[in-house]
Parts: structure tokens; C-alpha cells; sequence
């Protein structure tokens, strides 16, 4: 207790150093446990699966992720190895009209029976075999409660399109860290054509293997079955994906996770560098009273047990610092984060971030008391720091290759965002609205629709849309005799199109797409395609149906800015036969609030669909680069910890400088020195240590930031300037913190400096 309670009281003497140091090392500390928790959080995906290591899904080593149904039930048939097989298709977006009441239902899928036998989502209510009849779904807990509250949903009706389905079981929400996430609904998977091989594969196969069978066997076993199924044109190699790697290897990718730990390992280094560059300054304060300390019987033990507990206390005030600061702050780390806290912080993230503790401890905690702890009694009177300023130096040139590599970092990935979001995508956004909406019977027709959206004002052009040029189908053009040739975007839209997203036509006319069902527009991509094939433009096929191009219109960008610029066949829009839901795109001279209700009220009118949204098309757009943008604002904060550190370890650095060289200052300035060169001398070390420093921070931020650019299509050039203006802000860093820190000593009167020597 006589200990802690010195200990405590020498915290308090040395309130600057102490108040540094806790700061240093929360930032440290919040970063560590943010960044490491992601990464724990992100590599253990699908690892709650009961079978997860057995659990592969079917794809081709062409990239394609979906498989004929026929090839999943025949390998079940024909392999024995196989134990059990479950198949499901893409994610459809119902919504639900309870008490005639509309809901949205979020993420859904369609499932056969095997579906929860094979994963281990907990079935809260209800029978698996439910999932082979048409008329029964299967809704989460949470969607449960959202629809009927405190009702008891087994077996409650529900509206679904134009038929009523029953309510056959809950499941418990899906875990937020598994490849299938967000599910709220899963449907049945009505297998029709079970041996039908020609059919466009859109399945998605999942098999669990027996233990102990090898996967490369069972995949030579599902080639050698698809293999007589297949043409040359179209011919697959399949491959086995083990269900643990879904998530980054097939799926988010290995970049955005290495760079988080990356940059989370630097500033807890650094953080932690700092706080050891602050302890070592110190020395020359506390040398005295370690000295006395072994003078009145302390032993090497006795003073590193002193120090690394003080350490231990500082530890804990700036855990508790940081963990005040990451609930303060939980909305905006959850949104960086894609996480809620709650799903983030499970049993093995929970692991990681102890073991961090510990490791901070020891690297702070060790090397400082040894440094104390090694402190000659016979040299209680004199000035140790000097052989210790190595170690400072070391520490610091870490400081400020961190700072700088983070600083260029933060430049690249700001400038790849922003090239990104000012390309030119070929037609105009501003001004651009749209909403998804259900049309043909019962619902009222395409035409008047736009008849009565065009009656408004302020509406300029108005088309309806299959897809958005955000999100085309693709599709095979073939030639005459069935030969695939290459792949095509598809969008299916009226001759209003071009008009209202303001895209150049080149040639052709809109006469000649309305006349005939066969005739379509295609883009310059197209064009060259065919060129490259040496094919005729008559004869082509795309979707099963003959096409004519009848006109060429500009290349516009279709899918996302992370793919190149795409063929695109453009069909005529036909008014459905049945009921099926539609783009409707407006663009709006200049709109307003009060214009956008009344478009609304009159879309939602003529629509007989109340729960209609409107949305603005760039606002879309850019959504889809949230990660990106995401990802900058991860490197802004990474960098701005950086300088945060950099400029503690550099006060306390500057301050120990000039304490360290006090008479020298007094004397030269009563030799005549002024205040300008003394402050050059002792800027000389620092920027000679800055110097060295930048020129291996640049060749890190390169590599770093040639690794993420990888990513993208469309790429910032890496040219000279950034990397000079990452060192330039570096360097003016520090400078302006070695001037704003050393003033006071320097401009101190020779008298009362040498007088108190």
C-alpha cells in the first residue's frame, strides 16, 4: 500500500509527463481495440457453423458462383462422400401485407429442405420439411415481432404478390459475422426440371462432406458428372470453396482487412514507442530518486517492480479512457465499422482484445523499469541521459515514419476516392430521381404511368427501366448457330431512355426501335466486340431471342466503377402480361421539397402503391463507394492518431532537449547568440532525423497504397507530387511543434538560468 501510494503521488508530481502518456497510450489503446477487433471479427466468419469445416459451396474457377440444380441432386446421388446437400437461390426483397398493412420483408431466400440440417441456424419454431410446399415460408424472430407483434405468427396468413402463404416457422436472427447475413425470410425452393442442364444456372450449391474425405477428390467427381452435360462453348470447372473462406477469399477480399491491420498495428506501436520515448526523456528527473531509493536499501527488483506498476496504473486509467471514448463515439465507429457492437464484440474478439492488453503492458511496462531499474547508484548526481538518447532517437524516427506513411496514405486513398466520384460516366445524374414500382395487372401500365408523371411541370423527361445502368443483367450474344461470342449488359427500356439520362446517340433512330420487337440499340463497346469477333451484326442472339441493332448510342458506364467498360444491348421495353416491378426514372428541372411530395402523391396515386420511396440517383450512386469512402475516413483518423502521437513524443522529446542543454543555451546567448540560431540548432538533429525517416515512410506508402489502388478499374496516378506533399506536411509538422515547444526555454534570461545551475 506505502508503495502504490508513492507511486501514486509521483504521478501526480509529474502531471505533464503523466497527462501524456495516458492520452498517448488511450489513443493507442481505442485504436488497438477497434482495429484488432475488426480483424478477429472478420476472419472468423461461418466458424459458428457446427460442420464448417466440412461445409464447401459449389463454384467454377471462372469466378461464377451459381450452378444448375441438376448438378447438386446428381452429385447427392452418385457421390457417396457427400453427406448432404442444400441448395438456394439469389435474394429476393418481398414485402408482406398483414391486416392489409404493408411490411418490408428485408433479405430473403429461397430454400430446399436440407437448408437447416446443413447450417446451424437455430430453428426456434416449425419443421424444415415445411420448405417443399409453395404456400409456407419461413420468417426471423425479428421480422416476426415487426409484423404481428405479440400474435403468435405460426401459422398466421400472409399476403405475399398475389397469393396468401402461411407462416410455417421462426428462426432466430441470422449471426451478423456468416456470408449469408440479414436474411429475415427464407421461401420454398421448388425444384421443377430437377434434370434440366440447359437452363441458365442460378443455384447456389452447398455440400457437407463425410469426415475425413478429401475435397479435391469429390471435386474430380462432380466435373467428371457435369462434364457430359456441358458444351465447348459453355463449359465450367468446378471447384470446391471451403464455407470458412466465403467471406474474404470469394467474397470481400483480403485488402481493406490487411490495410485495418496494418495501420491499427502502427499507431499501437507507436502509441506504445511513445509512451517508452517519454518515459526515457524523463530519466534525467527521476535519476536522483532512484538513486536515493537504492541508497536507502531498493534493490533492482524493488525499482522495476515500482515502475511497471506504474505503468499497470496508467494502463488502466487510459483503458477505461479509451472505452469511455469508443461508447461516446459508438455511432460512428459502428457505421465505419459495417458492426454493431453488440455482434462485434463476441467470445473470440473478446479473447483478442485481452491478450492485447497484456501485450501493451508488457511493451510498455518492460523496457522503461529496465531503463530505471539499471540506474548506477554512483551516478545519482550526474546527467544519465546521455547514454540513453539512442534509444530516443530510435523511437522518434519511428514517430515520424509512421506520421509521414499514414499522412501520404490518407492522400492516395482521398484522391482514389475522389476520382472515382468525379468519372465521367457517359450520362447526366444531377437532377436525376427514380423509384422501383409494380406495374400490369392489376396494377395500371407503363404508358400511363409516364402520362401522367409527364402532366407535372417540373418534369422535364420521364422512361421506365428493367435495370438501372448501376445494375444490368448480363447475357450471352451468340452468333446464327448458337457460337457465344462474348457478354453483354442487358437493360430492357423505352425510347425515352436516352432522352432522360442525356446519352449521345451516334447513329440510328427511335422509329426503327419501336418498330419491331427484334431491334435494339447497343453502345460503341458492342460495336467494337464485333469487330474483334469478325461478326456480322445480323443473325446475333442475346437472351434466347434474335436481335437487330438498329442504332449505336455512346458508351455510358453500366455496372460499378470496380469493372471496365461493358458491351450493352438495349431491348424495347414491352408492357407486361403479368404483374412485375420496374424503374421509373425522372429527371426534374429543379427540384424542390414541395415538388418532390407532389410528384409522390401523384406517383403513389396512380400506382395504387402507398409505400413508394423516391430516391436521388447520385445519392445511390455514391452509396455504392461507401467502403471506399469508408475506407478514407479509417486512414484519416489512423493518420490524425499518428500526428497525435508524433507530437506528444516530440514535446516530451523537445522538452528533455532543452532541459538536458540549458546552460549550453544560457551561455551561447551571453556570447551573443540569438534566439533564431539557437532554435536552428536544435531543430538540426531533428530534422536530419525527420530526413532520414521520410524517404523509407514514401516507399512504404507506395506499396500500401499500389496494393489498395489494385482494387479499382479506374486508378489515381501515383505521381511524384503526392508523395512530396506527404513529406512537406510532415515536415511542417514537426517543425511547428519543436518551435512551439522549445520557445520557453530558449528565450529564458542567461541569469536566472546559469543561477539556478
Amino acid at each position: 500500500m506505502k508503495k502504490l501510494s508513492y507511486i501514486l503521488r509521483d504521478l501526480l508530481r509529474f502531471k505533464g509527463n503523466t497527462f501524456t502518456k495516458i492520452i498517448s497510450l488511450a489513443i493507442g489503446l481505442s485504436v488497438g481495440i477497434l482495429s484488432f477487433s475488426y480483424c478477429a471479427f472478420e476472419t472468423d466468419y461461418d466458424s459458428f457453423h457446427r460442420y464448417a469445416d466440412r461445409i464447401y459451396r459449389i463454384g467454377t474457377t471462372e469466378g461464377n458462383t451459381n450452378i444448375p440444380l441438376a448438378l447438386a441432386n446428381e452429385a447427392k446421388r452418385e457421390i457417396p462422400e457427400i453427406e448432404l446437400t442444400t441448395c438456394i437461390q439469389e435474394r429476393i426483397y418481398p414485402n408482406y401485407i398483414y391486416k392489409k398493412q404493408r411490411f418490408q420483408g428485408g433479405d430473403a431466400l429461397r430454400a430446399d429442405t436440407s437448408f437447416f440440417r446443413l447450417f446451424s441456424y437455430r430453428l426456434l419454431s416449425g419443421d424444415p420439411r415445411d420448405l417443399q410446399y409453395a404456400d409456407k415460408f419461413f420468417i426471423s424472430d425479428k421480422l416476426a415481432a415487426i409484423i404481428f407483434g405479440n400474435e403468435d405468427p405460426l401459422g398466421k396468413e400472409v399476403k405475399y404478390g398475389n397469393k396468401l402463404i402461411t407462416v410455417a416457422g421462426i428462426f432466430e436472427n441470422f449471426p451478423r459475422n456468416g456470408h449469408l447475413m440479414n436474411i429475415h425470410a427464407i421461401h420454398p425452393l421448388i425444384q421443377t426440371n430437377d434434370n434440366q442442364w440447359t437452363d441458365k444456372p442460378e443455384y447456389k450449391g452447398y455440400i457437407l462432406l463425410t469426415p475425413g474425405t478429401d475435397p479435391d477428390k469429390v471435386t474430380r467427381q462432380i466435373q467428371a458428372i457435369a462434364d457430359p452435360h456441358q458444351s465447348e462453348e459453355h463449359h465450367y470447372s468446378y471447384t470446391l470453396q471451403p464455407l470458412r473462406d466465403l467471406h474474404l477469399k470469394y467474397g470481400w477480399g483480403y485488402t481493406y482487412i490487411t490495410l485495418v491491420g496494418i495501420m491499427g498495428s502502427i499507431i499501437v506501436l507507436i502509441s506504445a514507442l511513445n509512451y517508452i520515448l517519454i518515459s526515457v526523456s524523463s530519466l534525467i528527473q527521476k535519476t536522483k530518486e532512484i538513486g536515493i531509493h537504492k541508497i536507502n536499501g531498493a534493490s533492482t527488483s524493488n525499482i522495476f517492480t515500482m515502475f511497471f506498476t506504474e505503468t499497470v496504473i496508467l494502463i488502466i486509467i487510459s483503458g477505461l479512457l479509451a472505452l469511455g471514448e469508443l461508447i461516446a463515439f459508438k455511432p460512428f465507429f459502428e457505421n465505419i465499422m459495417y458492426n454493431e457492437y453488440a455482434s462485434l464484440f463476441n467470445t473470440r474478439v473478446l479473447i483478442t482484445v485481452a491478450f492485447f492488453f497484456v501485450f501493451m503492458i508488457i511493451l510498455t511496462g518492460v523496457l522503461p523499469a529496465r531503463l530505471f531499474a539499471s540506474v548506477p547508484v554512483l551516478q545519482i548526481f550526474r546527467q544519465v541521459s546521455h547514454g540513453r538518447r539512442f534509444w530516443k532517437y530510435i523511437l522518434l524516427w519511428i514517430q515520424f515514419f509512421s506520421a509521414c506513411l499514414l499522412l501520404t496514405l490518407l492522400i492516395i486513398f482521398n484522391g482514389q476516392y475522389k476520382t472515382m466520384m468525379n468519372k465521367d460516366m457517359g450520362y447526366t445524374m444531377e437532377n436525376l430521381y427514380y423509384t422501383q414500382m409494380y406495374c400490369g395487372s392489376p396494377y395500371p401500365s407503363l404508358a400511363s404511368v409516364k402520362d401522367e408523371v409527364k402532366r407535372l411541370p417540373f418534369i422535364s423527361n420521364v422512361t421506365f427501366s428493367s435495370n438501372l445502368p448501376l445494375w444490368p443483367v448480363s447475357a450471352t450474344v451468340s452468333d446464327p448457330n448458337g457460337q457465344g461470342l462474348f457478354q453483354s449488359c442487358v437493360i430492357h427500356t423505352d425510347e425515352d431512355f436516352f432522352s432522360t439520362l442525356q446519352i449521345p446517340i451516334l447513329d440510328g433512330d427511335s422509329i426503327a426501335f419501336t418498330g419491331g420487337k427484334d431491334n435494339v440499340w447497343v453502345n460503341e463497346k458492342f460495336r467494337e466486340k464485333l469487330e474483334i469477333t469478325g461478326t456480322n451484326a445480323t443473325g446475333l442472339v442475346v437472351e434466347k431471342r434474335p436481335i437487330t441493332p438498329c442504332g449505336t448510342c455512346r458508351n455510358f458506364h453500366v455496372l460499378s466503377l470496380y469493372a471496365y467498360q461493358e458491351p450493352l444491348t438495349i431491348f424495347r421495353l414491352q408492357e407486361p402480361d403479368t404483374t412485375r416491378s420496374y424503374y421509373l426514372l425522372m429527371r426534374m428541372e429543379q427540384a424542390d421539397r414541395q415538388q418532390m411530395k407532389e410528384l409522390m402523391t401523384r406517383i403513389r396515386k396512380i400506382s395504387n402503391q402507398p409505400d413508394l420511396n423516391l430516391y436521388y440517383y447520385p445519392h445511390v450512386f455514391r452509396a455504392g463507394y461507401e467502403s471506399d469512402k469508408d475506407m478514407c475516413t479509417s486512414v484519416l483518423i489512423f493518420s490524425s492518431m499518428a500526428i497525435i502521437i508524433a507530437i506528444l513524443g516530440l514535446f516530451g522529446f523537445t522538452g528533455d532537449e532543452v532541459s538536458r542543454r540549458t546552460k549550453e543555451i544560457a551561455i551561447r546567448k551571453v556570447n551573443g547568440a540569438s534566439v533564431t540560431s539557437i532554435t536552428l540548432l536544435l531543430l538540426r538533429n531533428i530534422s536530419l532525423l525527420a530526413l532520414l525517416s521520410i524517404p523509407f515512410a514514401l516507399t512504404g506508402a507506395y506499396f500500401i497504397g499500389s496494393l489498395w489502388l489494385e482494387e479499382f478499374i479506374y486508378r489515381l496516378p501515383l505521381s511524384i507530387w503526392i508523395f512530396l506533399g506527404g513529406a512537406a506536411l510532415t515536415f511542417i509538422v514537426i517543425l511547428l511543434t519543436v518551435l512551439l515547444k522549445s520557445q520557453r526555454g530558449i528565450r529564458a534570461r542567461p541569469a536566472e538560468t546559469l543561477k539556478s545551475e
